[in-house]
């Protein structure tokens, strides 16, 4: 069933109006008309089935039926602070986290980053990453839209998302005592969890210790060094398997090829 999200959600006037890119999209692309079935939300976590009652190229309007009452969000609430990355990686990064169950995303600089962001560059990289978050949660039926925050640098990360009663996660390939596995132990009791993961070239030594001291656990991903990509991916997956909300048998979690 076609997604659409929409600013002016008003559930006591019992329709909404879609215009804009989506407005565009269901009249010109999809070219639904009149009596479709279709669902609408907010990004905020409203979603509600609806029918068109009327289409046209400028703007449409339907006719909210019920809310959509399934879970499709995470109970943990996870942030995924990546490290600027080269090319499109955070692109990728970006649009499949959302479809895992990222919270929030916060790209942000550390000492061997290579990409440099600042200003109306910056402000534009940060609106392409939340349009591909925006379809990526349309694509997967999720009712929240994850938030992109950033580019920071490692400290505000660490200092603006470290709360008390979440876990601070941060792989480094010099660690040897602790694995992931380990530090997740109890995860699902966690008001929340900071993923943070380094740049192509990895965290310097004195940039883990002091995130230690800012209450980091600082962890191995096991034996072979994975790309920053692959890295961030793969905490995130293993996170919220962890936590109970990945490999559940709640029906939502389905492969779409392609």
């Amino acid at each position: 069933m076609h997604r659409f999200l929409v600013d002016n959600l008003e559930t006591d006037l019992n329709e909404v109006t879609i215009t804009g890119e989506e407005g565009v999209h269901l009249y010109r692309v999809l070219r639904l008309r009149p009596g479709a079935i279709i669902e609408v939300g907010d990004g905020r976590g409203r979603a509600f089935r609806a029918e068109l009652i009327s289409a046209g190229p400028q703007s449409s309007k339907a006719r909210l039926l019920e809310p959509i009452l399934e879970e499709r969000e995470p109970r943990l609430p996870l942030i995924l602070a990546q490290a600027l990355v080269k090319g499109e990686k955070m692109d990728w990064i970006i649009q499949k986290g959302t479809e895992l169950g990222v919270h929030t995303f916060v790209p942000f600089t550390s000492r061997r980053v290579v990409v440099k962001l600042k200003g109306e560059k910056a402000a534009a990289r940060r609106e392409r990453w939340e349009r591909i978050a925006r379809e990526a949660a349309k694509q997967c039926g999720r009712t929240l839209v994850p938030r992109v925050d950033g580019p920071l640098d490692l400290e505000e990360v660490l200092t603006r998302y470290g709360r008390e009663d979440y876990l601070i996660i941060l792989p480094w390939e010099g660690e040897n005592n602790q694995g992931l596995n380990v530090a997740l132990t109890g995860v699902s009791r966690r008001a929340g969890v900071v993923v943070v993961i380094g740049p192509e070239g990895g965290f310097e030594e004195e940039e883990v210790q002091r995130a230690q001291e800012l209450g980091a656990r600082v962890v191995s991903l096991g034996p072979r060094i994975l790309r920053a990509e692959t890295a961030a991916l793969a905490v995130v997956t293993m996170t919220l398997f962890a936590a109970g909300d990945l490999g559940t048998s709640g029906g939502a979690a389905d492969y779409v090829p392609g």
